[in-house]
């Protein structure tokens, strides 16, 4: 992956129990784009499933889980994916800001997650962005929920514009990508 990885930072509202540090990198392939995260943590500490995934599946915000918000330049709203390191996905598409939110309909993503030295790295391609997004400039807001095994929470964005975490917040859509 050629593009250079960007650094997100927590929530300051919320303890970072279990990480140190997470990356994001993200470069174009083909019509769609490939993802990287890397977290620098103490896996024990964290609540990772460890079922078998690879199923279409709300609600993983509720547990880890790496997001990333897409905005086209070209239109209007933005979508939402959410990748669990099991390999279970979400995707969303909303008109506005958390309005008209519905599920979008896509291919599901490959997601690969590996234990490394010092933590885990999710590996994600989405063969295919909606066809607005397939060239041209759009903006990217790359985020993660990361439990904890005692269930704290804390949250990762590029910016925290707000009082409490807001991923859906424009200005948190920081990264463009070309």
């Amino acid at each position: 992956m050629p593009d250079q990885p960007v650094q997100l930072s927590h929530h300051p509202t919320c303890a970072r129990d279990g990480v140190d540090r997470m990356s994001f990198q993200i470069a174009r392939a083909g019509d769609g784009v490939e993802l990287r995260y890397d977290l620098v943590a103490d896996l024990a500490a964290l609540n990772i499933a460890d079922f078998p995934g690879g199923h279409r599946r709300d609600g993983l915000w509720q547990r880890t889980c790496f997001e990333a918000f897409f905005m086209s330049e070209r239109a209007a709203g933005y979508i939402e994916f959410n990748f669990a390191p099991n390999g279970d996905w979400a995707a969303y598409q909303f008109s506005a800001y958390r309005e008209g939110g519905q599920d979008l309909d896509t291919a599901a993503p490959k997601i690969e997650a590996r234990p490394t030295e010092d933590g885990l790295s999710v590996c994600v391609a989405l063969a295919v962005l909606p066809f607005d997004m397939k060239s041209g400039a759009i903006r990217v807001g790359p985020s993660a929920v990361i439990e904890t095994r005692a269930g704290t929470k804390s949250y990762w964005a590029l910016h925290h514009p707000a009082n409490k975490p807001d991923f859906h917040h424009i200005d948190n859509f920081k990264l463009s990508l070309d």
